[in-house]
């Protein structure tokens, strides 16, 4: 099924391509050729002959076999049976009529019909004027089948069609490749015919302008689609689909390498009379349509590979680049600076008149850049594991830093203690201290931190827990170290709205009586959030006190939300009085427990914070304002709070927290 699908779509794609470049070709590169043809079949100059026409028409039938081949091949994935019971007129129908997909084929079987009739009339053309008519409308035609076949690729499949410029950059993907790729058996057979050398070498110029134009759009929209589908460097060497699309490029590179050749060098021996020019051009031609099918055939497989931007690369090689290297030490630092310094006295030393001096200078300035930026590169380069590039599939949130937090309390505070520090009561009989996870985990990547936690760390007593953990147990383990280093930074939190430290606000759901659920990422968008643990009966005073001024609150740009400080506290009678919307939310008790790591002090207590905390959360999704305890007198806090919205919620905007949250 998976071959008939690649097979189906590679042969209509490149009928598609051939049918569009047949006609731009004759019409925007082969009128010369007729003009010089030594048998005077191209006298009356006409930019169509018999052989376009024929492989016109044989692309259409083509394109139809395979059209029906793939549209019955995509029924079948749709309705999840077997291509043979998918062919039925119910199955059918509902493609039809249902999808996207289907409604693109019926306006592409729409598009052949209009296309075979503007060839059926070129064919029947005599004069000049309607055989150019139908060769235009032909050729408009043509465009618009290949470039349709845009709204069945990736972009519509993973934006929908609101994001236009991605389609846009696929629809000039397609019409560049249809120009350059798709006319190039048509310039093969120029070659082969009866034009004279001078002839040939003007095909052979305007093909060449052709095709520049075509590599130069090529390059731009393929640009914006790796850019959507593939997203960076590591998806493209550790997924499938980044290396078919370098497979893909590595031939398209070996196409433009044979366009420059006979560009550069062929061309310019026409000019010159050389005779065997035109045979080198041919073989050079040939050998760029062997790229181009491979190139067809990887686009029939990429459309049916999950595109890279989709999934976890798994990263192939045993080292990458990265700054832990230069940020972990002063020394390399002082270093690099020194170096760098070095190298630009060298680079200005390369560019002055001091070239003029004995080739001992040159070479001197020469190695003070080339040495520095040898020991950069060298710096950079750090040991890599196959999870490296890997991201969370676990979000940040306060269900998954309490699981973490229980697995960690079993399997890590041993050695490395209650607060990360490598304190724990097993660290002294290790050969070798643990690291501080406080200082460690913000410098490095999710995947590495994932691969130690399976397999341990070579060269240290860091063992492996694969076999005691499952992947969504590391994940959560990750998420409850990240905020367990964000706990350091939220230490400097006060009461008052400092630059921004980023202490992400861990994201959980929440519920007021008679309302639906909500969640604080989705709710807090525009808004400043006040975000209120409580225990009871201590912390009444202050919650009758923000009831009561809870409209005042929301009219200056923040919502209050207030849940128990623990599972112990008791929920808040709704019916406290107030003068705008309930205050008081339902929530799981994890929630409690995880922000209460953002309440404690530097050495990590947070007894006091198990009583009474209030929060600010910004807009973007950031811990900003920190109050622990019950306020005395209540109503001093409440204008304090006011104060600190009102700045909050003048602030410049930023971008707002990602779900990879780290740092």
């Amino acid at each position: 099924m998976s071959a008939l699908f690649v097979a189906a779509r590679a042969v209509h794609y490149a009928s598609a391509m051939l049918l569009f470049g047949e006609i731009v070709f004759a019409i925007a590169v082969a009128r010369p050729a007729w003009r010089f043809a030594r048998d005077g079949a191209g006298a009356v100059g006409e930019s169509i002959d018999h052989r376009v026409l024929a492989a016109t028409r044989w692309s259409v039938i083509a394109g139809i076999v395979s059209g029906a081949i793939w549209f019955a091949a995509e029924a079948a994935v749709m309705s999840g049976t077997p291509i043979g019971q998918a062919i039925n007129r119910e199955t059918l129908g509902q493609v039809v009529g249902s999808t996207l997909f289907g409604r693109v084929w019926t306006l592409r079987l729409g598009l052949v019909l209009v296309l075979g009739g503007a060839l059926l009339a070129l064919g029947g053309s005599a004069s000049g004027w309607r055989r150019s008519t139908a060769a235009i409308g032909a050729a408009v035609a043509a465009a618009a089948y290949l470039g349709s076949l845009a709204w069945v690729g990736h972009a519509v499949a993973r934006q929908g069609l609101d994001d236009g410029t991605q389609i846009a950059a696929d629809v000039a993907h397609l019409l560049a490749a249809g120009a350059w790729l798709g006319a190039l058996p048509a310039f093969v057979r120029c070659l082969g015919g009866t034009l004279t050398l001078d002839g040939i070498a003007r095909v052979t110029r305007r093909f060449s302008n052709l095709g520049m134009a075509s590599v130069g759009v090529l390059f731009a929209s393929g640009l914006s689609n790796a850019w959507h589908l593939v997203g960076d460097v590591p998806a493209l060497f550790g997924t499938d689909y980044g290396r078919l699309l370098l497979t893909k490029l590595g031939l398209f590179a070996a196409m433009l390498v044979l366009a420059m050749a006979n560009r550069g060098y062929v061309t310019p021996r026409l000019a010159a009379g050389d005779r065997a020019a035109p045979r080198r051009l041919r073989r050079n031609a040939v050998l760029e349509i062997v790229a181009g099918t491979g190139v067809v055939l990887i686009v029939g497989a990429l459309g049916v590979t999950v595109p890279a931007s989709h999934q976890p690369p798994v990263w192939p090689f045993d080292h990458t680049l990265g700054w832990q290297r230069i940020e972990e030490a002063a020394w390399v630092q002082l270093v690099l600076a020194a170096a760098g310094a070095t190298a630009c006295i060298a680079v200005a030393i390369l560019v002055s008149g001091l070239l003029g001096r004995p080739p001992r200078i040159r070479f001197a300035a020469l190695a003070g850049v080339v040495v520095p930026a040898g020991l950069f590169a060298w710096l950079l380069v750090v040991p890599a594991h196959p999870t490296t590039y890997s991201t969370s599939p676990v979000r940040y949130t306060a269900d998954a830093i309490a699981s973490g937090s229980r697995l960690y309390a079993v399997h890590c505070i041993g050695c490395h203690g209650r607060n990360g520090q490598g304190d724990g009561a097993a660290a002294t009989s290790l050969p070798l201290p643990p690291a501080s996870l406080t200082e460690r985990v913000p410098n490095r990547r999710e995947g590495d931190l994932f691969w130690w936690i399976a397999h341990g760390i070579p060269g240290t007593p860091m063992p492996g827990f694969a076999s005691l953990l499952g992947d969504a147990d590391i994940w959560d383990l990750i998420q409850f170290l990240d905020a367990q280093s964000e706990a350091r930074n939220a230490a400097a939190m006060t009461d008052r709205v400092k630059p921004l430290r980023p202490v992400v606000a861990p994201d959980f759901a929440f519920e007021f009586i008679g309302r639906p659920q909500e969640s604080l990422e989705r709710q807090r968008e525009g808004r400043v959030t006040l975000l209120v643990f409580y225990t009871l009966p201590e912390s009444l005073p202050r919650l009758r006190q923000l009831a009561m001024n809870e409209r005042a609150l929301r009219a200056a740009g923040a919502r209050v939300i207030a849940v128990p400080a623990s599972a112990s506290s008791s929920a808040v009678d709704a019916g406290i009085a107030g003068d705008g919307e309930s205050i008081f939310a339902m929530a799981s008790p994890e929630v409690a427990n995880a922000y209460a790591m953002f309440a404690g002090e530097a050495d990590g207590s947070n007894e006091g914070a198990r009583m009474h905390v209030e929060f600010l959360v910004d807009r973007h999704g950031y811990l900003r304002v920190r109050w622990i305890g019950v306020p005395d007198p209540a109503f001093e806090r409440t204008a304090d709070t006011l104060d600190q919205v009102d700045l909050l919620v003048h602030e410049p905007p930023r971008a707002p927290v990602q779900r990879g949250h780290r740092h």
